[in-house]
């Protein structure tokens, strides 16, 4: 039997981010007390499903990025491995973005102590003497994105947050306030099929999930929610997926990237939530 409207509905609602609000706040008062290099200049934004209004659980983790000013150049960021290394515009750049996720986990310390490690991507901060879990992104500035440095793997990656976030918010115009109620429910469709066995997290990352949905017509967004998963799922079964692109419309979706949705993840995560509309109980 299809999926009620009753449920839906309680999948879509928003969540309250009021602890995610106050960590946010911490998080920038903790930088800006920092004793900072002269002249450095940086600027403090949010990224996610806290900045974007799509926040499942109530006070879900939040991404706080901090922007150097320091520009990292295209020909730079496309570099991998061996040709990092005799490349002078990578030392310098990486000698800017080191130096200033040195200080930036300083100043989170001297705040947080303990409850702050490094990880693969960002400087990850425990909920404890912080209102919620956060990751703070380390970046350089990269055409109107941003751009950070992964050691382990020697390279470079870049993002595009801030344009990411304006097209959904007009998005959401677009379809009458009903792009962020919509992405909220499918996420929630993606946690019970995992908690079915029927995906992996990995299968359908949320950052995948909302550009995905971002591409659908907004015709399809409708007053009902029923109507608006089915319409979504009849829309994915004819769309191309290598030709969409991510929502900040800088990078195709799907592809071999390693920041990029895998074409048979995607078809899994379309066959997946046919199959729970088809079977629910």
């Amino acid at each position: 039997m299809p999926i009620p409207e009753s449920t839906l509905a309680q999948w879509s609602h928003p969540r309250s981010a009021k602890a995610s609000k106050q960590a946010h706040l911490t998080i920038r008062e903790a930088l800006a007390a920092h004793e900072w290099p002269a002249e450095t200049q940086y600027e403090v934004f949010l990224q996610g499903s806290y900045k974007n209004g799509t926040n499942l659980s109530r006070d879900s983790d939040v991404d706080v990025v901090v922007r150097l000013a320091h520009k990292l150049h295209p020909s730079v960021a496309a570099l991998t491995g061996r040709d990092l290394a005799s490349d002078a515009s990578h030392k310098t750049a990486y000698k800017q973005w080191h130096s200033f996720r040195r200080h930036a986990m300083k100043a989170v310390r001297v705040r947080f102590g303990d409850d702050v490690t490094s990880g693969r991507k960002t400087l990850k901060l425990k909920k404890g003497r912080l209102q919620a879990d956060a990751d703070l992104v380390v970046t350089l500035s990269y055409k109107e994105g941003v751009g950070l440095y992964l050691p382990d793997e020697r390279r470079w990656i870049v993002s595009y947050p801030q344009q990411h976030h304006r097209r959904g918010v007009r998005k959401e115009r677009g379809t009458n306030k009903r792009f962020k109620k919509t992405i909220r429910m499918f996420k929630v469709a993606r946690n019970e099929l995992v908690s079915r066995g029927a995906l992996t997290k990995e299968d359908a990352p949320s950052y995948f999930v909302e550009c995905l949905l971002y591409n659908a017509p907004n015709e399809l967004f409708a007053p009902k929610l029923a109507p608006t998963y089915t319409g979504v799922l009849t829309w994915l079964k004819g769309v191309k997926l290598k030709a969409l692109q991510s929502q900040s419309g800088q990078v195709p979706l799907f592809g071999p990237g390693r920041e990029q949705w895998k074409v048979e993840q995607g078809r899994a995560f379309a066959t997946a939530l046919q199959g729970m509309w088809d079977t629910w109980n």
